[in-house]
């Protein structure tokens, strides 16, 4: 039997773990886009109503109504959060450029829109990514080399003679491509050192969630394959209900993750449940079952140990969640605390069923395991009683999915038996 904490580690695995990382980054982009654009309109006005009214007294009311377009258009990414944040982000990063070659054109080298320009290539970087980073470096370069060309090529003349020349404007486009390269690179060692740190704060969890899982292996022989199996069978439960509507919002890649790994916590608790009961080879009494019923406390009371010490609890909150609830019934006879239908949280609830279908087709030192059909048909038989109508529709619709994982345990259990 494999151990949990192998270090190999599958390509699977691998996308996994990009993909929590890359929710991480994109949970943060955002963040800071919307404080971006929350920022710009409420202190915005500051810069706008003197630049408008400047603008009407020197006879620009290009300029003016174009600082009007984008005042507007900061506003409207603000406070249009239902538009997807990346869209915004885009929206704003252009916004930026234009208005930052507008001032030039309209103005010449002696305006602000270098300051603009200089603002697109942050921006960008900091809500779209160190691509988004590298490509307004290169839209930067080819502006100030086409506003080069205009200026030595007297295509447009401005009245400050000096600031306006070729040769001016040259020297100020080299101090400026240079001053948002180094912008641009240090932003980019910044994200990925992020990165890293993020990557790195996951794999830690991730360890000691492992860790903790691999107590209950070595009490049992037979929880190893079982908590790999309830792994596999509750990322497949968790995926169909991503397909609900209703769900779809709530249930990420990051909380398919978070739960696949929190499952191999759910019986946590029983390394504080003595041998005599817990390896117990026949049917438990009445007394030993209500000792063993103690596991469901025992865990969520180490695992909120390990919660209330640590930033970032999600994962443990998720892992709480389902050692102290799954083993409670929709319609509230389950145990610790009697909860029913929907105040059971959805994770103990996935974990529920799934442990149940587990024990049902596994073998066990006091029964042989049910073919999956008959187990079907006992989950059939508790929807709306010990488990949520809901997810038994979603293991019914994965059943396909559930027929060839317990093959596949099957298998593996004839190979070493």
């Amino acid at each position: 039997m494999g151990s949990l904490n192998s270090p190999s580690r599958s390509h699977s695995e691998e996308i996994y773990s990009e993909m929590n990382m890359e929710q991480n980054m994109k949970f943060w982009r955002k963040k800071i886009c919307d404080s971006i654009y929350y920022f710009l309109s409420v202190f915005g006005i500051i810069a706008y109503i003197p630049s408008v009214l400047l603008s009407i007294r020197d006879g620009l009311p290009a300029v003016a109504i174009i600082d009007t377009i984008a005042y507007a258009a900061v506003i409207f990414i603000t406070i249009n959060k239902k538009i997807n944040y990346r869209v915004r982000a885009l929206m704003g990063s252009a916004l930026f450029y234009l208005l930052g070659l507008f001032l030039i054109i309209t103005l010449g080298p002696v305006g602000a829109g270098n300051l603009w320009l200089f603002a697109f290539s942050l921006i960008a970087g900091l809500t779209l990514g160190e691509r988004a980073s590298i490509i307004s470096l290169a839209i930067n370069t080819l502006t100030q080399i086409m506003i080069y060309l205009v200026l030595h090529f007297q295509i447009l003349q401005y009245e400050f003679s000096y600031f306006s020349s070729a040769d001016t404007w040259l020297i100020r486009a080299v101090n400026f491509v240079i001053l948002n390269f180094i912008i641009v690179i240090s932003h980019i060692i910044f994200v990925r050192g992020f990165q890293t740190l993020l990557k790195r704060a996951n794999e830690t969890k991730k360890a000691t969630i492992i860790g903790l899982a691999s107590l209950a292996e070595h009490r049992d022989s037979d929880t190893g394959d079982h908590l790999k199996r309830i792994q596999h069978f509750t990322t497949l439960i968790a995926g169909g209900l991503a397909e609900n509507r209703d769900f779809s919002r709530y249930i990420t890649a990051t909380y398919i993750n978070d739960i696949s790994l929190s499952s191999i916590l759910h019986d946590i608790g029983k390394v504080g449940i003595q041998d005599s009961i817990l390896l117990k080879p026949g049917p438990l009494t009445n007394e030993e079952f209500e000792i063993i019923k103690q596991h469901t406390v025992f865990g969520g009371d180490v695992i909120k140990e390990i919660e209330n010490n640590i930033e970032g609890r999600s994962l443990y909150l998720l892992a709480r969640e389902i050692a102290y609830y799954h083993h409670e019934k929709w319609d509230g006879t389950g145990y610790p605390e009697g909860l029913s239908e929907k105040s059971i949280p959805l994770s103990a609830r996935i974990v529920a069923l799934v442990d149940v279908y587990d024990a049902l087709t596994s073998n066990r030192p006091y029964k042989k395991a049910y073919p999956h059909e008959q187990a079907r048909e006992i989950i059939i038989s508790q929807a709306g009683k010990h488990f949520d109508p809901l997810i038994v529709d979603v293991f019914l619709q994965k059943e396909e999915d559930f027929i060839r994982l317990n093959s596949l345990a099957q298998s593996r259990e004839s190979v070493y038996s």
